[in-house]
């Protein structure tokens, strides 16, 4: 009987913890997650909120977050959500910022009042080309009708889009139902891709130091002998900062969801964290460096105002990139790691200006060595498969000596990729011209390879003409957008 009664109480306790687990940890990430997916899907991508949540929030993810209630207001464009009536929070969206998490109603006043007037971009539409005759095209065909397929009953792949550009022009784009070319979609963590596009640009207009010199980071230069005051903005963009940081997004006390989705500030977070290695030294990828580099281009801003606009102003609206905006944390500060959107034909754009080595419709808008100083590995690490803020190889796909595994498919040697969460990927590969953008909500490994579709695509296609060259069509390839006459 005592026995019966022990397991009884310590089953009773067990259940106490449980819950209140739940309430203290899981419930305030699961309410501030929910609410700001849920946001950025509805007001920011245009999705309807019964498959914002059901999808963006739901499929295939952390089934306590089925316990999370979410309240949509389409008049005030905001979301709540909350855990049995506490741990409450709300994201509100603001035009050109996107959503945003707030604590509650006074504190969305604050951030509405805060946004800024910014100018609205001129889209310049990417050109369309039929499928070279070279290129089989219904063997393209089948590897789009397979990316955009399910591979089992139970949706699990959900491809969103998928868009090739082929010398700087769109050859084959695909969308799932209820999306379209105008929808924007996130990119996760495609947006630290981005961030080191804005670096480049603020080092070709001659807004930044060198980017071997240490980073601009008030907290750090001000404490005497802080030796985080020695990280540069090179480690930073190649994840050698030796910032301890833990990157899991399965974990609700990592760094990276109490960064993204607890902490008032991410920027803040991240600048606050301690060193675990000397800089340099080892490579640990983790979102915490790009945004300690978003707080670096504030400092280095001057303004709030002039801070905000800096990615329009130096990226967006060369490109004519109308749909693009970054979202802030409730300090307003670019989450520079997680949270872009915009359409695939938009974030095709970034990879064609790599793919273009930084210039854009005649003009040079990255420094000369940029993209192949980001699309090198560290000089310690010539065997690495990170670049600056780029991917040079997929990661998962080598063993634990470096060697690609036996059996994957073969990429081009010359392809870099920018990846998200949930299996955002934006391919650059100038050995064949190509740009390929795959957008959607795949949150299960198996359920889609990158690898097997960027390598299929690449090996229709033929190798580039040489640098002295030009395309078929007469225009140089170094620069296929040319002016624009949109």
């Amino acid at each position: 009987m005592q026995l019966i009664k022990a397991i009884f109480i310590g089953t009773i306790l067990i259940g106490l913890s449980v819950v209140a687990a739940f309430f203290i940890w899981l419930a305030p990430v699961g309410a501030a997650y929910s609410a700001k997916i849920m946001c950025s899907a509805i007001f920011v991508n245009g999705l309807p909120s019964s498959r914002a949540r059901d999808e963006d929030v739901l499929a295939d993810n952390n089934a306590l977050l089925s316990l999370i209630t979410t309240n949509v207001d389409l008049r005030n464009q905001t979301v709540s959500a909350h855990a049995f009536g506490f741990r409450k929070r709300f994201a509100v969206y603001r035009p050109n910022l996107g959503c945003t998490l707030a604590d509650d109603q006074a504190h969305i006043a604050r951030l509405r009042n805060s946004t800024p007037v910014i100018k609205p971009i001129v889209a310049k539409p990417l050109l369309t080309t039929s499928l070279p005759a070279e290129v089989d095209r219904r063997a393209l065909n089948n590897i789009l009708f397979d990316v955009m397929d399910e591979p089992g009953v139970r949706p699990e792949r959900r491809t969103r889009a998928v868009l090739i550009l082929y010398r700087g022009k769109v050859i084959a784009e695909r969308y799932a139902d209820g999306i379209t070319a105008q929808t924007p979609l996130p990119g996760w963590s495609m947006t630290k891709s981005v961030w080191n596009t804005v670096l480049g640009r603020m080092q070709n207009e001659g807004m930044m130091p060198d980017i071997h010199d240490p980073v601009l980071i008030n907290e750090w230069q001000a404490q005497t002998n802080d030796p985080r005051a020695a990280i540069t903005y090179d480690q930073l963009l190649r994840m050698r900062s030796g910032i301890e940081f833990s990157e899991s997004y399965w974990n609700p006390l990592s760094d990276v969801v109490q960064m993204l989705f607890v902490q008032p500030a991410a920027a803040g977070y991240a600048v606050s964290k301690q060193l675990e290695h000397s800089p340099g030294e080892v490579f640990a990828y983790n979102s915490g460096a790009s945004n300690i580099l978003s707080a670096a281009v504030r400092n280095l801003s001057g303004s709030r105002s002039t801070y905000l606009a800096r990615p329009t102003e130096l990226l967006f609206r060369p490109l004519g990139m109308k749909s693009a905006v970054i979202e802030t944390d409730p300090e307003g500060y670019f989450i520079a790691s997680s949270f872009m959107h915009a359409t695939a034909r938009d974030w095709a754009k970034i990879g064609q200006l790599y793919l273009q080595d930084g210039v854009w419709e005649g003009q040079r808008l990255l420094p000369e060595g940029w993209v192949d100083y980001t699309s090198s590995p560290d000089e310690s690490d010539p065997d690495g498969i990170y670049g600056a803020h780029w991917w040079l190889d997929l990661p998962g796909d080598r063993d634990d000596e470096g060697n690609p595994r036996n059996g994957i498919a073969e990429l081009p040697d010359d392809a870099f990729f920018a990846l998200g969460h949930d299996g955002q990927s934006l391919s650059v590969i100038p050995s064949k011209e190509l740009v390929i953008v795959r957008l959607g909500v795949t949150r299960k490994r198996e359920a889609f390879s990158l690898r097997n579709f960027v390598s299929d695509i690449s090996n229709l296609f033929p190798d580039a003409p040489t640098a002295s060259q030009n395309s078929p069509d007469g225009e140089d390839i170094q620069d296929a957008t040319g002016p624009s006459t949109d």
